[in-house]
């Protein structure tokens, strides 16, 4: 199934002509891995493919309701949150979810406490038990977990978890994009340079969970090793044109 597809893409800033005739299709579940000299293009096609930036020819299409996520180089933001509360934002909803939850037990325990609420007490119970089937769903059980687990695997001890982000370097904000990113679990994963401030522990942390990953991924890297390990098809941009092959990084150079 095509997830996306550009035809004829076709982009210039001023009289600088970047991308031409671009075309191309991603298949559901697809690694791919996009190399090209510095300054050949590849992160203004991710940001064009990202909807962040317009083109001036062609045609872009992605399949419906798909959810993109986007890791830029240098994707740096303030907040005054500790790192555990920034990364567990990812799950407002949950939260929230959560809440509800909390709030409807202690309204259904007072409603069971008078006879004449029978009706209301159905009712409530009917919305606890939608309320929880859709919590477990979405992991309500299991997210903070899943946000310790990102955060360790990315680097993070247990004791910078409380450090507030304006003490942080860029790289270690950073990598709270990643993990953000990672744990939103979008339809596609575009990732430019995800190793940069990573130690090797770390990257080979990532390298186990993208491939275990059930979406699409598309990944700018100059990391050969990396490339091999995940991607099955390379995309190169040389001279403002795209090709594709579909193999690992190795038999591409080849």
């Amino acid at each position: 199934m095509i997830i996306l597809s550009c035809n004829n893409i076709t982009k210039s800033f001023g009289v600088d002509l970047i991308l031409k005739g671009i075309g191309f299709s991603i298949n559901k579940g697809e690694k791919i891995g996009l190399v090209g000299a510095n300054g050949a293009g590849k992160s203004t096609l991710f940001k064009i493919l990202c909807q962040q930036l317009s083109y001036d020819e062609g045609e872009l299409y992605i399949a419906k309701s798909t959810k993109i996520g986007y890791l830029e180089q240098n994707n740096l933001f303030n907040s005054s949150n500790t790192v555990y509360e920034e990364v567990i934002n990812v799950f407002a909803d949950l939260i929230e979810l959560e809440e509800q939850l909390r709030k409807t037990e202690l309204k259904i325990a007072e409603l069971g406490k008078n006879p004449t609420s029978q009706s209301l007490l159905e009712n409530s119970m009917n919305d606890y038990a939608k309320m929880l089937d859709d919590f477990n769903k979405k992991n309500g059980y299991g997210f903070r977990s899943s946000v310790r687990g990102v955060l360790k695997g990315l680097g993070f001890s247990e004791e910078e978890f409380n450090q507030p982000i304006p003490q942080l370097s860029g790289g270690q904000k950073t990598r709270i994009s990643l993990a953000k990113l990672l744990l939103s679990k979008p339809d596609i994963l575009m990732l430019d340079e995800p190793t940069n401030h990573l130690d090797i522990e770390s990257v080979e942390w990532l390298e186990g969970f993208l491939k275990d990953y059930n979406g699409t991924i598309l990944m700018i890297s100059h990391d050969r090793y990396f490339l091999d390990q995940l991607v099955n098809r390379i995309m190169e941009i040389e001279n403002h044109h795209l090709v594709s092959y579909n193999t690992n990084y190795t038999n591409f150079i080849k």
